[in-house]
């Protein structure tokens, strides 16, 4: 063992006890390690070894809360020598924050010297063997670097440091850095923010112990550490306070720790730091003792509130009882970590291990595509996605659809613009001698027609590629869904889906581009709405003529247009003839419209749901493998689900032995 060690807890106790009666004075109430031992060890100690091996294994990443003595102070309030003086080391020191990182300080009684050990785990070390206790300081330190540098920064990854030695207490504490509120050199500007969360984020739960450290030389209730603490504990029901640097200022702090007014449900415990003068912590102990006993402003404060040998039993007794009470609750809350994980477990998966289960697999996932994909493109039934607006399949096509129609019609003719009427009484006299004078020319008519066609093409062609793209998109997005675990066979329904739907997407711009030719070419109608708009507009401007409006609104297609009467209808001459040619043109167009508006969505879905329901299902069954080897590899998991399967799997099988030792506990 090393020099701090060379007397121990039970060691200074007994000079403790000499020191008192050799100065005649009322002493210390006596404290004895061996009866302390003895009481707690048969019905705490393993409470307290299944807690920490719940610990270990990582179940608080579950939501169990485990009951933690956590410490907390202001920067320089002398946690560490209270953390010290309890497990009989020391903790590293320094100017700003010394503790970095959480130490996690396990501390834990045996019957002999031989027994002794000091363990330190952190990140990926596991259970790393500190052979000295002189060492310990230095293995901190250099673990406290490796996780959050060799800066002044701070990281909430803690450090777990297990002391086995004779006479220590069986305590399980949380030591966190100390508050500041101004940083340092190398410290990041948020330094108060970083702490606040991380002490906020251990002292949370409702089964963490507070054990606030406060210097006597302050006011209690402007500490930081008390701040934060009663945001949590309002009443202090669990929050016990450990007054430090009693020796420093002693004046006033029996009336301090009496009048409570702060709200410390747990109480108060006032120790003496140990201080360089102080060889040894066992010479710190005595020389605690004979301050209390001795100083005219402390030896009045009770003897159950000073002495770290009362603050042990009081954090002994205390979290014994913590425990007791939480074992129900964290047993349930380990069952519902199982159950939660049992449900991941059974989406994820299972993995293959034959031919047989190869091809069972791969024909429920096609009809699982084959079913997601008519229900989403055939159905429009959006049950299985409900908050996926990507894949409101029909949803979407019916706003391509609309948008569509409603750029056809702006396209045509407007009535109100007297340019296009005088484009068009040009091309009238370009036509002259075609047919009779009192006849409107057939060729003008045609090409009017065909430059209407022409206006309109590439919004035709563009609807087809946006509808396909956002088609294949849907195809894709469901066999990733379906596939996720499955890359090989993901890609290579990809590469079919894309070929299918590039094949349908050329024949349907063909059926576009055949439908534009015969509008370019017949002009043709059956359609009786026809000569009802001619009539309709004619009615309209006469109407119109006949009140002397200057000015009349008119319906023509989606848009409603207004017409300044003596400049957009002319009432005679060759203006006039080249006006009723246009009427007849946006009549015309209209019906152009309205017929494509519909046939060309209409096969546009018609051929998309031809190719994704079923050709491309029958492709995909045909051309998916052709042997045994290549489905093999068509169904090798990816390795993310597979790495899944394993964690998962590692974390039912902990929480199972988890909820086993709990059980037993309760049980016993």
């Amino acid at each position: 063992m090393s020099k701090q060690s060379e007397l121990t807890m039970n060691d200074s106790i007994n000079n403790m006890l000499v020191v008192s009666s050799v100065s005649n004075v009322n002493p210390i109430e006596s404290y004895d390690p061996e009866a302390l031992r003895n009481s707690f060890h048969s019905e705490i100690r393993p409470i307290l070894d299944v807690l920490d091996k719940l610990r270990t294994q990582g179940i608080t990443e579950e939501n169990v809360n485990i009951p933690t003595i956590v410490v907390v102070g202001d920067q320089s309030s002398g946690k560490s020598s209270v953390l010290e003086s309890l497990a009989g080391i020391t903790l590293p020191r320094g100017q700003g924050i010394a503790t970095r990182v959480p130490l996690i300080l396990r501390l834990q009684s045996c019957l002999s010297e031989q027994d002794s050990k000091i363990l330190m785990e952190y990140e990926n070390v596991k259970e790393m063997r500190i052979n000295s206790e002189d060492d310990i300081e230095a293995a901190i330190n250099a673990a406290t670097d490796d996780l959050a540098g060799s800066n002044k920064n701070i990281r909430n990854t803690p450090i777990s440091l297990h002391i086995r030695k004779p006479d220590a207490p069986d305590l399980t504490m949380v030591d966190l850095p100390g508050i500041t509120r101004v940083p340092v050199h190398g410290q990041p500007e948020n330094i108060y923010e970083q702490v606040r969360d991380m002490i906020m984020h251990y002292i949370k739960p409702e089964e963490s112990i507070i054990l606030n450290v406060l210097p006597a030389e302050v006011d209690f209730s402007t500490c930081e550490s008390i701040r934060l603490s009663q945001t949590v504990d309002k009443k202090g029901v669990r929050t016990l306070a450990v007054v430090t640097k009693v020796d420093k200022a002693p004046e006033g702090l029996f009336e301090k720790v009496t009048s409570d007014a702060v709200s410390i449900g747990l109480g108060y415990v006032c120790v003496r730091n140990r201080t360089p003068a102080d060889d040894s912590i066992a010479v710190a102990r005595c020389r605690e003792l004979e301050l209390f006993n001795d100083h005219p402003d402390l030896r009045n404060i009770d003897r159950s509130m000073v002495g770290i040998p009362t603050l042990a039993r009081r954090l002994v007794k205390i979290q014994s009882d913590m425990v007791r009470g939480c074992l129900p609750r964290i047993r349930d809350q380990i069952h519902e970590a199982l159950q939660k994980r049992r449900q991941e477990m059974s989406n994820v998966p299972r993995s293959i291990d034959s031919v047989n289960e190869a091809v069972a697999v791969f024909l429920r996932l096609q009809n699982e595509m084959l079913n997601m994909l008519t229900q989403v493109v055939r159905d429009g039934d959006f049950s299985l996605v409900p908050d996926d607006c990507t894949l409101h399949y029909t949803a979407r096509l019916h706003e391509e659809f609309t948008k569509f129609a409603e750029d056809l019609g702006k396209s045509g003719l407007r009535l109100s613009q007297p340019s296009q009427t005088d484009e068009i009484r040009q091309m009238f006299s370009e036509h002259q001698g075609v047919a009779l004078p009192d006849f409107l020319p057939h060729t003008v008519l045609h090409q009017l027609v065909k430059k209407q066609i022409d206006s309109i093409t590439q919004t035709c062609i563009f609807l087809v590629d946006r509808v396909f793209k956002y088609a294949a998109e849907v195809v894709l997005h469901v066999q990733s869904l379906i596939f996720e675990a499955y890359p090989h066979l993901r890609d290579r329904h990809h590469k079919l889906a894309i070929q299918v739907l590039n094949e349908t997407k050329t024949t349907t711009v063909e059926f576009v581009e055949r439908m534009l030719a015969k509008e370019r070419t017949v002009i043709f109608t059956t359609n009786a709405s026809y000569l009802d708009t001619i009539a309709k507009i004619n009615s309209a401007v006469e109407k119109a003529r006949r009140s002397n409006q200057a000015y009349i609104e008119l319906d023509v297609g989606p848009i409603r247009e207004g017409l300044i009467l003596n400049e957009a209808v002319p009432a005679t001459g060759w203006h006039r003839e080249a006006w009723e040619m246009k009427v007849r043109i946006a009549a015309y167009s209209k019906i152009m419209h309205e017929r494509l508006a519909d046939e060309i969505p209409l096969e546009i879905r018609y051929a998309l749901q031809r190719t994704i329901v079923n050709r491309l299902q029958e492709l995909t069954m045909m051309q998916a493998f052709s042997s045994p080897e290549e489905l093999g590899t068509l169904m090798q998991q990816d390795s993310k689900i597979i790495g899944r399967r394993v964690r998962l799997q590692q974390r039912i099988d902990t929480l199972e032995k988890s909820l086993m030792l709990v059980s037993g506990m309760i049980a016993a």
